[in-house]
């Protein structure tokens, strides 16, 4: 049985207060650290022991599972007994509930069933099909982010069509009307209707939506700042009239914007329910007043936010290290050392620290480094670096130069990008080498010489693959490792699939080929022979060594895996404008805001030591480029702050910066170079080839001045001199010159 003297001793004042309001709205701005899930989960064991509430009564709602499931373990451990009766779950699973209860008035069968991802993309791409839609200029995966998008905003198929003002826009619209259409034939639902369509139901059919607000005595929401606006609309409908919700937020740790999360419901709380009662946690138990001192200065130059003064009767701790390196590699290599120095010492075990990056491109050094050193590590919330699609793909690619017979990177090519080259061509393929004991390539080859062995519609696909796989074999062979890559990932236009194939995060993924081709001119500058298949050699040879035997080391992660969690030792690094805030937030004042907000949750992950890092020099898709340390750096008073500047080892020589860094949203200039014209050079007409001397222009390198041509025919090579990018060597085969504008 609940001892409420026993549990409340265990609070402070706020949280006492929380954990005992009575009915009526109630917000709870915890603070980081402030102890808001032992808060959110004495209130429940306090609602039902003290307050009288019937478990099957209580409504408290997540993200997680996991989160959920620590929820309802807290709460029942205080109770003492189980709360089978209570509901504790997630948004979606408690959408779920209620759709399976009321599935013939929401229009579905009682057995729907929940389509996933998978599921998703094999119906829109047979929709594609039957509709005669490119599938190149219309991916499924972008078609169901745009899907989403629609069902969150409550936009249905037809009015959606009559907002489309363009020939795409209406060709979105068709695939989204044909897909719900389908669905409802199917008798199934994606992850977003457990939501969409909760709120469908309710305005269908009003007694429902009054029978569960009823049955709600009380409703508990975590993490409110995240909620999106179909969560919002929920939550609200649960509230009815007897508003009995308790919401648990921090404003100032609201960072998931690109997933629909909006700050405005935290924020506007008051005004949704004007007679709601605010407890502010501000009590810190994380980290030292050092580390929080930092935080809070940061965090107070947000407008959209409420006022906290997070304090902490912990210990001052140690000032926050500013290590300050002469370029990114170098960073990492002192990243590194300090984390392995502390650890020796004794002070601190390695599992217990983490290095905190702003995106997913940032870890490859440290991985590469962490390596070296026979360090296990491990990567939250993505895959190490070598593992992630983009870069497996393109060095299927490299391979094929190197080595044209390797048989599984001859599949991973012929498929990505798409080159019309579907199951039954490479199945057939594959029988022929079976047949022969060949590989896949010389399978290939003996058939293109003998066509009536394959399908006639892949004859054309197949020629088109063996002679790209020649040209670039003969180009790249004498490049240096980094060129061979931006020439391969220009050839195949692979930038220019992951846009359309990965419309929500291509950005970061272009970003990872930016730091593979910063790997491959590390590898060049060491000098190494056989540049290409010494590059592929080491990349092998690390991905055999990842899982290093021996004690779990720590831990790499972004900001946003990192939220939640805690550690003895912090190292948030990229501390550069261009990172922080990143360049793609700039925009807008709500983007730096949420940057900010980024920082501040970054900065209170540490509790006992907290070291920022940046470089003066960053790798930029191979160009050193110079950087400013981040603006929020200013924003820590220089009290609190150890500046460092470590003695750099021996180089043979430095790198020489190209220009003053911002990065670059995709596809626009990866380094700086001056372009002088020849005076009065003409422009190329667009007829017949290039010469030495005349302007051009590339679609997606702009402006240039031809320098030299090599080759002839398909084989034609030409050397530019770009404006932005500096000198680049064009195959006009695969990407055509167009006249200037």
């Amino acid at each position: 049985m609940l001892d409420p003297k026993k549990l409340l001793e265990t609070l402070n004042p706020p949280q006492q207060d929380a954990v005992t309001h009575g009915d009526g709205p109630l917000l709870i701005l915890a603070g980081a650290g402030s102890g808001k899930t032992r808060v959110i989960t004495s209130r429940i064991a306090w609602l039902i022991s003290q307050h009288g509430v019937d478990p099957r009564g209580i409504v408290a709602v997540t993200f997680t599972n996991k989160a959920a499931a620590e929820m309802r373990e807290r709460a029942e451990s205080a109770l003492g007994h189980d709360i089978s009766g209570a509901f504790l779950g997630t948004f979606h699973s408690f959408g779920l509930r209620i759709l399976r209860m009321h599935a013939a008035e929401a229009g579905y069968p009682p057995s729907f069933v929940i389509y996933d991802t998978t599921d998703q993309r094999a119906l829109v791409r047979q929709i594609s099909r039957d509709l005669k839609v490119d599938e190149k200029e219309f991916p499924a995966r972008q078609a169901i982010a745009i899907i989403s998008e629609a069902k969150t905003d409550l936009i249905s198929p037809s009015a959606m069509l009559a907002d489309s003002h363009s020939p795409a826009a209406k060709t979105w619209a068709e695939i989204y009307r044909e897909y719900e259409k389908r669905l409802k034939r199917a008798g199934a639902m994606d992850f977003d209707d457990l939501l969409v369509q909760v709120i469908y139901l309710f305005r269908k059919h009003p007694h429902i939506q009054e029978k569960y607000a009823q049955r709600t005595q009380h409703l508990l929401v975590d993490e409110y700042q995240d909620t999106n606006p179909i969560q919002y609309l929920m939550i609200r409908a649960l509230a009815g009239e007897r508003r009995n919700v308790c919401c648990v937020g921090d404003e100032d740790q609201s960072i998931y914007s690109f997933r629909g999360a909006d700050i405005r419901n935290i924020l506007d709380f008051e005004r949704d329910y004007p007679d709601a009662r605010v407890i502010k946690l501000e009590q810190n138990y994380r980290s030292t007043s050092t580390i929080l001192a930092a935080a809070s200065a940061v965090i107070r130059n947000n407008m959209d936010r409420h006022d906290k003064k997070l304090w902490t009767g912990n210990p001052e701790g140690e000032k926050i290290a500013l290590h300050q390196a002469r370029d990114d590699r170098e960073e990492a290599d002192l990243v590194i050392a300090d984390m392995l120095h502390v650890s020796r010492q004794g002070h601190t075990s390695l599992r217990d620290m983490a290095i905190l990056y702003r995106t997913n491109a940032c870890s490859r050094l440290f991985e590469d480094r962490l390596v070296q050193k026979n360090v296990p590590y491990r990567v939250v919330g993505s895959l190490r670096f070598y593992e992630r699609r983009e870069i497996k793909d393109v060095l299927a690619w490299l391979r094929m130069v190197v080595q044209p017979h390797s048989d599984q990177d001859f599949l991973r090519a012929a498929s990505v990008p798409p080159r019309g080259l579907g199951e039954k061509t490479l199945a057939s393929v594959r029988e022929i080498a079976d047949r022969n004991g060949v590989s896949y390539h010389e399978a290939t080859l003996d058939a293109l010489r003998h066509p009536d062995a394959l399908p006639s519609r892949a004859i054309k696909p197949l020629t088109n693959f063996i002679a790209m796989i020649r040209d670039l074999t003969t180009f790249v062979s004498s490049m240096k490792t980094k060129d061979a890559l931006e020439q391969i990932i220009e050839t195949i236009g692979y930038e220019r699939y992951l846009e359309k194939s990965f419309p929500t995060d291509f950005r970061s993924r272009i970003e990872n080929l930016g730091a593979l081709i910063n790997a491959a001119a590390e590898h060049d500058e060491k000098g190494a022979p056989e540049a290409l298949a010494g590059f592929l050699d080491r990349v092998s040879l690390r991905s055999d060594t990842d899982d290093v035997e021996g004690e779990q080391g720590p831990l790499l992660m972004t900001i946003h895996s990192a939220k939640g969690l805690e550690f003895d030792h912090v190292y948030i690094v990229g501390f550069n404008e261009g990172l922080f805030p990143h360049q793609l937030s700039l925009s807008t004042p709500e983007g730096i805001e949420e940057e900010r907000r980024l920082v501040y949750v970054a900065i209170t992950r540490a509790r006992r030591r907290l070291v920022l890092s940046m470089a003066q020099l960053r790798y930029n898709f191979g160009n050193a480029v110079r950087t400013l340390p981040s603006p929020f750096l200013a924003e820590i008073p220089a009290e609190v702050l150890r500046s460092t500047r470590y003695a750099p080892p021996t180089r043979k020589s430095a790198p020489t910066p190209v220009s003053r860094h911002r990065t670059p949203a995709a596809g626009t200039a990866k380094r700086a170079g001056e372009l002088t014209y020849v005076k009065d050079a003409p422009d190329y007409s667009g007829e017949g080839a290039p010469e030495p001397g005349m302007k051009v222009r590339h679609p997606k390198f702009g402006q240039g001045l031809v320098l030299n041509i090599r080759g002839t025919g398909a084989g034609t090579t030409v050397e530019i001199r770009f404006k932005d990018y500096g000198l680049k060597r064009v195959m006009p085969k695969y990407v055509p010159l167009l006249p200037p504008e």
